[in-house]
């Protein structure tokens, strides 16, 4: 009973202060030989709405964190990134954090720590609340990496160091943060980040690297080796961009200013990580380029079977990017035919591309792969056979 409290008051509470960016050069670990040819048996799922559904929240599902998608939690109707990556597992839906049954045994086969509405940047650094009680139900990138480290060092005390060791270095770790920041770096009215004049829209693309890797160091040092981030969507191009630039864009179909600050952020991202997987030994960091999965779906609807590519399948006014998905009953006929699900999340149809372009090599068939330096296939050691 008291290492449930302990855990729970770890676990739970979200930090006083925010955490510092790590900006110098810190020494790594000395890694415990692990065989690098083990198949991953597990996924732990960090990030934001495009990974977590709205229900990993204690109060779930009294208050959904994301009325958005709330209603699409069941699997069987509205499948996200992870969920589909898992099925390519053939693993079940990692679990959300906060259903688990507060022991290690829930944790083996992976964990989705995501929140919907989490960002890289805590809620009390960027100055933004979610009405007041985001403080405490959105788990900041910060949160989730600290939840993952309590849960490893949670295996290591009922099963050993061994054990916990295992599951760290074998499992597929999947990070997919920044839509949520970058949402409300570009919003107006009460939406929008109060540390935009602080950063400037292009300063704050090394601000959220920073913390970016500043994470996965500290997932490193907790024996995760296997890590696959993926990168931020063409927002641009999303409903709720396309709405409030709807004057100003005159019927283009994307914000070209806002996508190329996605841009921006994604090539630092992704340059960051090629860098660091040369500083800590045995690490294989691979960044999916989710920007140009989607761009070749908006560039090329036809041939995936999409007819829109603007509108949302669930929202109201133009481009249904003025209201958010508050109900099921607002839902589109045919989701599957749209890009967009709500203000900029995508569909299960562009999710289910995304999945087998980040798992599989390019083929004839397949067309796509949108991963470096390798697909995930590889990276969870699932054979390389197409």
């Amino acid at each position: 009973m008291g290492r449930v409290l302990l855990r729970l008051l770890l676990l739970f509470l979200p930090p006083l202060v925010p955490v510092a960016v790590y900006v110098g050069e810190a020494p790594a670990p000395a890694p415990d030989p692990v065989d690098s040819r083990i198949p991953s048996t597990a996924l732990f799922v960090l990030g934001d709405s495009s990974v977590n559904c709205g229900d990993n929240t204690l109060f779930y599902p009294l208050l959904p964190l994301n009325f958005s998608s709330s209603f699409l939690c069941d699997a069987s109707r509205h499948r996200l990134l992870p969920d589909l990556i898992a099925d390519l597992m053939r693993l079940s839906r990692p679990p959300p954090f906060y259903g688990l049954n507060g022991s290690a045994a829930g944790a083996y086969g992976g964990v989705n720590y995501g929140s919907a509405q989490g960002t890289i940047v805590s809620s009390a650094a960027a100055g933004f609340s979610f009405g007041g009680g985001g403080y405490f139900l959105v788990q900041s990138l910060n949160q989730q990496v600290r939840q993952v480290s309590e849960a490893i060092q949670l295996i290591q005390i009922e099963a050993g160091p061994a054990a916990a060791r295992h599951v760290a270095s074998s499992a597929l770790f999947l990070l997919s943060f920044g839509a949520d920041d970058y949402f409300r770096l570009l919003a107006r009215g009460s939406e929008s980040d109060a540390s935009a004049p602080k950063y400037g829209r292009r300063g704050f693309a090394r601000f959220l690297v920073a913390r970016m890797i500043y994470a996965i160091r500290h997932l490193y040092e907790a024996d995760v080796r296997r890590v696959a981030v993926m990168g931020v969507g063409p927002l641009g191009c999303s409903p709720r961009v396309l709405w409030e630039g709807r004057r100003r864009l005159d019927g283009l179909d994307c914000d070209e200013e806002v996508n190329e600050v996605i841009q921006g952020y994604n090539a630092k991202l992704a340059a960051r990580l090629a860098k660091l997987r040369s500083e800590l030994p045995d690490s294989e960091f691979v960044f999916c380029d989710v920007y140009k999965g989607v761009m070749n779906i908006i560039s090329n609807p036809g041939i995936y079977g999409f007819e829109n590519v603007r509108k949302a399948c669930c929202g109201l006014g133009q481009f249904g990017g003025m209201i958010g998905c508050l109900a099921k009953e607002m839902e589109c006929d045919v989701p599957q035919k749209h890009v967009w699900w709500d203000f900029y999340s995508t569909t299960e149809a562009v999710n289910a591309l995304l999945a087998n372009w980040t798992w599989w090599p390019p083929s004839p068939e397949r067309q796509l792969s949108i991963c470096e330096p390798m697909f995930l296939k590889q990276l969870a050691r699932h054979g390389i056979a197409g």
